[in-house]
C-alpha cells in the first residue's frame, strides 16, 4: 500500500475503500454509515487493521474524511474518479451515535497507538513516525485530531441518528430524468439549511460576528465578513495568513466609507488576543499560537480548536476597535441590542 500524501483520499488504502464502498451504493437510494462499515469488515483487502498496529491510512480514515466531504458537498474526490455520480445522487446519508462513536475511538485509538510506535521507533533512529518529513508527520497527526473533532460535533447533535447527508427528493421517472422536473432544471434541496451551505471561513466569521457584533447587518460571503457600523462607514473583515503562506493566524478589519474608500484598518492576531493555547498534543508541549491550516483541499483549526469563550474574546478586541470610529448614539444604540 502506498501514499502520496496526508491524507487517506491521498492513498491505496483510502482509495480501494471509497471504491468498495461505491460499488455497493444504491442508485439514488439511501445509505446507512454502518452499512459502509459493515462492507467494509467483510472485505479482508479492506477491513480494518488493529488500532494498535497505528497503520496511518486505514479505511476507517477514509470512511471519516467522506463523511467530511458529504457535510462540505464537496464530491470533486467522489463523483470525479469514476464520474457515475453515485455519491452525490443518494437521496440521503445518515449515521447512528453508535457508528459515529465507533470510527471516533478507531481514529483516536490509532492516533494513540501511532504516537507510542513512533517513540519506540525514535530508539531505533526512525525519526518521524515513519514519515520522510517531519511537516507531515505532525500535519498528519494535525489531520486525525480534526477528524475526532469533527467526529465530535456530529456527536453532540440532538436523536440517536444524525443526518450526514440529505439530497433532492425524487419520485420515479423515466431514466435520466428526474420527476417533477423540466430537463436541465435544478432542484433545490429543501432541508439544507443555511449553514450547511456556508463554506468553513463562512461558519467560521458567523460563530465570531453572527450574534452580538458592534455593527448590524452582517453578511458571510467567502473569506469575508460584511457589516454596517454607521449610515456612511461599512466594515469587512477577512481571515489572513502572516509568514507562512498557508496558516491563517490573523483577522483584517477594514473600514471603509461609500465614498471615499478606506478609513482605517487593523490587523489582529489571534495569539495576541488568545495566546498560546495548551493541548493533549505532545509536540506542542507549550502550547500552540492558534491558526487556521490550509493543506490542499484540507482546511480546518491546527491542532487547537477555538471554543465559545475564544470566539467571544476576539469579538470583543474587534468591538473595542470599532467602537471609536461610531458615534455616541449609535454606540449606545448597538450596546441595547446586544443586552
Amino acid at each position: 500500500m502506498g501514499c502520496w500524501g496526508i491524507t487517506a483520499f491521498e492513498s491505496d488504502a483510502g482509495l480501494d475503500a471509497i471504491s468498495l464502498i461505491r460499488k455497493h451504493l444504491p442508485e439514488q437510494g439511501d445509505v446507512e454509515l454502518r452499512q459502509m462499515l459493515a462492507w467494509l469488515k467483510a472485505d479482508s483487502w479492506n477491513a480494518p487493521p488493529e488500532v494498535s498496529e497505528g497503520v496511518s491510512h486505514t479505511s476507517p480514515m477514509a470512511v471519516a474524511e467522506l463523511i467530511v466531504k458529504f457535510q462540505e458537498k464537496d464530491f470533486s474526490a467522489l463523483d470525479g474518479i469514476k464520474g457515475d455520480k453515485k455519491f452525490s445522487s443518494l437521496s440521503s446519508f445518515t449515521a447512528s451515535k453508535e457508528s459515529l462513536q465507533w470510527v471516533r475511538e478507531y481514529l483516536s485509538e490509532t492516533l494513540f497507538y501511532s504516537r507510542k510506535c513512533a517513540k519506540e521507533q525514535e530508539k531505533s533512529g526512525v525519526l518521524w513516525g515513519g514519515w520522510f518529513q517531519e511537516r507531515d508527520w505532525k500535519h498528519w497527526q494535525a489531520h486525525m485530531e480534526k477528524l475526532i473533532g469533527r467526529m465530535d460535533e456530529l456527536l453532540t447533535r440532538e436523536g440517536e441518528t444524525v443526518a450526514l447527508w440529505t439530497g433532492s427528493i425524487c419520485q420515479k421517472a423515466e431514466p435520466g430524468k428526474i420527476a417533477g422536473k423540466k430537463e436541465g432544471e435544478e432542484r433545490e434541496n429543501p432541508h439544507r439549511s443555511e449553514e450547511e451551505s456556508m463554506t468553513f471561513f463562512e461558519r467560521e466569521l458567523k460563530k465570531m460576528f453572527g450574534t452580538g457584533a458592534s455593527f448590524s447587518e452582517p453578511r458571510f460571503v467567502g473569506n469575508c465578513c460584511y457589516g454596517r457600523l454607521t449610515d456612511q462607514i461599512r466594515v469587512k473583515i477577512n481571515f489572513q495568513t502572516g509568514m507562512v503562506a498557508d496558516h491563517y493566524d490573523r483577522l483584517k478589519v477594514t473600514l471603509l466609507n461609500r465614498n471615499e474608500g478606506t478609513i482605517d484598518s487593523m490587523v489582529v492576531k489571534f495569539g495576541d488576543v488568545w495566546g498560546l493555547k495548551k493541548t493533549t498534543n505532545p509536540n506542542f508541549r507549550d502550547g500552540v499560537n492558534p491558526h487556521i491550516w490550509s493543506y490542499g483541499k484540507e482546511i480546518g483549526w491546527y491542532v487547537y480548536q477555538p471554543g465559545k469563550e475564544d470566539y467571544k474574546v476576539l469579538s470583543e478586541a474587534v468591538k473595542t476597535y470599532l467602537q471609536v470610529f461610531q458615534e455616541p448614539e449609535e454606540a449606545m444604540q448597538m450596546g441595547q441590542k446586544m443586552c
